[in-house]
């Protein structure tokens, strides 16, 4: 046998992976171009409206979002003034009708995210800072190991997700960006995954449980990273503004709380502790408690640590245990959702297709929509019970018979 043919087969997987990354750019670049030429939202909230929604995003015509607080937030740290007003007065000077009552329940470390785009007008800031988003969102599949064509190509698909779409004018996908830059950082250069992992948590607090992952293996570069970029995060809104942190504490003394009792907050711990009381709460906490003991051996000494299944197991209940959860705070989720998809087990992709088939069919909110949302952070712990390799483990430690 010739030696071109004992490479025949390597090059006719090369070939085909080559066609599917072709043919998911070709795919995707049409899919993008007719999500730009969308029309605005209706007033009826549906499906079709959070595509439309985020292509309205992209062409600076939507109205008013979450990310505008960030715009308040970081100007008032340039301009020395409260970086914690009540936003419905200070949305008026971006030219926004919105009157939210309230101060940002939003650490001062969030607005520095906000920064390169913060100072221009309204409609631009919130179109550049959606097109920002799109990048990252690519970014974050060119690090999980997909091709630069693959990941191009799946950011429009990523987008006909309503928690996807809904996240251009929030602060998620940097959450996401981060974990998956921490990702490709994990093994090489643990300084900067530990900067990366920092970065993500700069807005929500919750994506730091991955430094879990450094703390029991002692990878001290790692911790350094994250403390690093928390304590220059820090300085400089201290050097900008030293009333920042100070407000920040005395505002949401009652904000958060205000903002953690509403009725359409869908944290799980919330909604069970609605739903069920404290035996609904505890049995929650006891269900999350029962993920992590099935899957401990994941985070287990050895080669492969941190295993990617570890990685996705913390990034799982960083989205879980959030205390404030909307739409589009399951957007971190899905680089779990699809490493679970990826592992080809049955029972385990029926639930994870599930997942991400619930929030296409309920976007209007509600108290339907509130405990589907929850369900769905429960029902990607069960798929990480049930995945075959799981019950192995178990089975080996303790066989029948």
């Amino acid at each position: 046998m010739k030696d071109e043919d004992l490479n025949r087969p390597k090059d006719l997987m090369k070939l085909r992976k080559s066609s599917l990354d072709n043919l998911v750019l070709a795919t995707g670049l049409i899919l993008f171009i007719s999500i730009l030429a969308l029309p605005d939202p209706d007033s009826d909230w549906d499906y079709y409206d959070t595509v439309k929604y985020a292509s309205s995003t992209l062409k600076g015509h939507i109205p008013f979002s979450d990310f505008a607080a960030m715009v308040v937030g970081v100007r008032a740290l340039a301009n020395k003034t409260d970086p914690y007003p009540t936003l419905g007065t200070a949305f008026r000077d971006l030219g926004i009708d919105w009157d939210v009552r309230h101060g940002s329940n939003h650490p001062p470390t969030s607005y520095l995210l906000a920064a390169p785009v913060a100072f221009f007008s309204w409609p631009l800031a919130s179109a550049a800072w959606a097109w920002l988003m799109l990048a990252l969102i690519v970014l974050g599949y060119r690090f999980y190991g997909l091709s630069w064509k693959m990941a191009l190509g799946l950011m429009p698909v990523t987008l006909l997700w309503p928690p996807a779409s809904a996240s251009l004018g929030q602060v998620t996908v940097v959450w996401m960006f981060g974990l998956a830059l921490a990702y490709r950082f994990r093994k090489s250069r643990l300084f900067w995954s530990g900067v990366s992992v920092g970065l993500a948590s700069l807005s929500k607090y919750m994506p730091a449980l991955l430094m879990i992952l450094f703390l029991v293996r002692r990878k001290w570069r790692a911790i350094a990273g994250f403390a690093t970029l928390w304590v220059v995060s820090l300085s400089i809104v201290s050097i900008l503004n030293p009333a920042a942190i100070p407000r920040y504490v005395e505002e949401n003394r009652h904000t958060t709380i205000a903002i953690i009792e509403r009725p359409d907050n869908a944290s799980p711990l919330l909604v069970s502790y609605r739903y069920g009381g404290w035996v609904g709460a505890a049995s929650l906490i006891l269900f999350l408690a029962l993920v992590a003991f099935v899957n401990r051996r994941s985070f287990s000494d050895g080669e492969d640590f941190p295993s990617t299944r570890a990685w996705m197991l913390l990034g799982y209940f960083s989205v879980a245990c959030l205390p404030i959860f909307w739409i589009y705070s399951l957007l971190p989720l899905l680089p779990v959702l699809i490493f679970l998809l990826c592992e080809r087990k049955v029972v385990t992709a029926a639930i994870v297709l599930l997942c991400l088939l619930v929030p296409f069919l309920f976007v209007r909110g509600g108290e339907l929509y509130v405990v589907l949302v929850a369900g769905i952070c429960v029902l990607t712990g069960l798929a990480f019970m049930l995945d075959v390799s799981s019950l192995k483990l178990l089975q080996k430690r303790w066989p029948s018979g």
